[in-house]
């Protein structure tokens, strides 16, 4: 009997239960990076600063948030051995 195993891992119902609450809570955080996102942007216009400046503060925001859907290219030196 291994006394010490039962420590090592963590036990499958709760490995399951912090993937649900990761996809249960997702939806909460891209809302509220979505809100700083436009509440950033909205100060630097009250703030009188050129629209261009907003534009490349809201493109940046948007790349950021979006950067893990578009796929990397293959690196094809990676295959060489």
């Amino acid at each position: 009997m291994q006394v010490g195993h039962a420590m090592d891992s963590l036990p499958t119902w709760s490995l399951w239960s912090i993937v649900a609450a990761v996809a249960l809570l997702s939806p909460m955080f891209a809302f509220l990076m979505a809100i700083a996102a436009e509440i950033l942007i909205g100060s630097l216009m009250e703030a009188g600063g050129p629209a261009l400046l907003a534009l490349v503060v809201a493109s940046t925001i948007g790349g950021l948030l979006f950067r893990k859907l578009w796929p990397r290219p293959q690196d094809s030196t990676a295959d060489w051995t």
